[in-house]
């Protein structure tokens, strides 16, 4: 399977980093502030973020509308590290119609979107010498919580996507991230232990740096990956040849 580049750093890259005003998003942008990128683009939706840094560029961008798209990938030049970290979590709808709704939503939001992009800035990233995408999942991906099924099961889509680009872009390192529950606008009020997204965002950056193509960043996550992850991978390794043995 492939990994990341050894000599991977953060060093003068450009980064693109969706749904970073907030929760995860912004804690990775102050994390990889750290390692001296040339430029973060921080994209948002409706309003930026408050960290504010010479080498953080505020980026309006709506991921579902396809002229937003373009017209962010004709603007920020060359990206050497795209972050699809912007999400939505909708609980199950009694109502079967908005359950379908919901989950259209979602998809859209969390598989749809993150390919148009990545197909929206291949050009630019193909002329990195480092090219990394990098998709922040869920450990929900390996497994329905309920009343979640819809958000598990476009996360679910989400991972084998992320799998599925690493067979198309054997020259661009694919990393799936899988965060348990983590404490953002998205989880507010959840009764189970939420992990800190600062601590969350150092794990990421960190498995980045030593090459991992699967983080899993807290002490939830981590418990999945004991269950799951050298099997997830030894399956993956295998399945890559199947079609050439």
């Amino acid at each position: 399977m492939p990994s990341v580049q050894p000599d991977f750093d953060l060093r003068d890259r450009s980064v693109l980093i969706t749904g970073a005003n907030r929760g995860l998003g912004a804690a990775l942008c102050k994390t990889i502030l750290q390692y001296s990128p040339k430029i973060i683009h921080a994209g948002f939706r409706s309003a930026p973020g408050e960290l504010k840094d010479p080498r953080i560029q505020w980026c309006q961008l709506d991921i579902q509308a396809p002229e937003s798209v373009a017209e962010v990938a004709a603007r920020v030049g060359d990206i050497d590290i795209l972050i699809n970290n912007a999400g939505v979590l909708l609980p199950t709808a009694t109502d079967p119609a908005q359950e379908l709704i919901n989950l259209r939503t979602m998809m859209d939001v969390h598989l749809y979107a993150p390919l148009c992009l990545i197909d929206a800035l291949l050009p630019s990233m193909q002329r990195s010498q480092h090219p990394t995408i990098v998709n922040i999942i869920s450990m929900s991906a390996f497994v329905n919580v309920a009343g979640c099924e819809a958000y598990c099961t476009s996360k679910s889509a989400l991972h084998a996507a992320t799998q599925g680009l690493r067979l198309k872009h054997p020259n661009i390192a694919c990393i799936g991230v899988y965060p348990g529950p983590t404490a953002t606008d998205m989880t507010a009020g959840s009764p189970v232990a939420l992990a800190d997204p600062m601590q969350s965002a150092r794990q990421i950056v960190a498995g980045m740096m030593a090459g991992e193509t699967s983080i899993f960043p807290d002490p939830a996550a981590r418990d999945v990956e004991s269950v799951v992850g050298a099997s997830i991978r030894a399956l993956e390794a295998r399945f890559a040849t199947l079609l050439s043995e």
